[in-house]
């Protein structure tokens, strides 16, 4: 059955995998991201695929912003059935020499942005009595990240937020699950390392069987949409975690 999708972070690494993935499976899907002009890119992709699409630029740390996008989510689709939030950054730097500042940034996207998804999209749910709440975590929010404390404690709250959301939203049969990937070849993870330094990341890597695929995170995330996954709530799934 046909699903309306917001994505944020939908035309990053992780999420414009998982625009690609739900479109071909004939779903509506909104990529929702700061980047407006990729967002643009990717619907035009989507689009000459013969998918349905929508882009709209989106500051989820922003809660007007937020709104905004929800809004036009139903605008065009008349409802929103999961809403994926996938919007993260990060910048590595020791904790002993980290600016307040970059700290705040990461949490202000990471956390607070994925809290602003989720109460708006999850308002409209709630008077709908259904819906489906994805967040994208990481394993780094259960072991720690050294060069990565900011990203490590948003996606340890990104964790305890979302089972908080499916205690408060089941009673709306609304469900809230996290996924937590492994270290996956993106922009943002491979963000200031050379060539070699990421090959010898790969090469010590003590991830189960290598770092996780974005055809395994898009796989989980057709399951966790399915009818299959109807009662599935506050949970936490790790991907190659070692």
């Amino acid at each position: 059955m046909s699903q309306v999708v917001v994505v944020t972070g939908g035309a990053g690494g992780i999420g414009s995998a998982i625009c690609r993935a739900l479109a071909e499976d004939g779903h509506s899907v909104v990529v929702a991201d700061f980047n407006g002009e990729g967002a643009q890119a990717l619907v035009a992709d989507i689009e000459k695929d013969g998918g349905q699409a929508l882009a709209v630029p989106v500051d989820v740390g922003d809660k007007a912003s937020v709104d905004g996008m929800v809004g036009a989510a139903v605008d065009k689709y008349g409802h929103i059935d999961v809403q994926l939030n996938a919007a993260g950054v990060i910048k590595r730097c020791p904790v002993l020499e980290m600016p307040a500042e970059e700290w705040e940034r990461v949490i202000r996207v990471n956390l607070t942005g994925l809290f602003l998804c989720s109460q708006a999209a999850g308002r409209h749910m709630a008077e709908r009595k259904s819906g489906r709440i994805i967040n994208v975590a990481s394993g780094r929010g259960v072991t720690g990240q050294a060069m990565g404390s900011h990203y490590a404690a948003s996606k340890g709250g990104v964790i305890t937020f979302t089972k908080t959301l499916a205690i408060e939203l089941a009673p709306y049969n609304v469900t809230a699950n996290a996924i937590g990937p492994g270290a996956t070849e993106t922009d943002m993870a491979r963000a200031g390392m050379s060539e070699e330094q990421w090959t010898r990341k790969q090469a010590t890597s003590p991830l189960l069987g290598g770092f996780t695929q974005k055809d395994e995170i898009t796989g989980l995330i057709r399951y966790l949409i399915s009818d299959a996954a109807r009662y599935i709530s506050g949970q936490l799934f790790l991907l190659r975690t070692a």
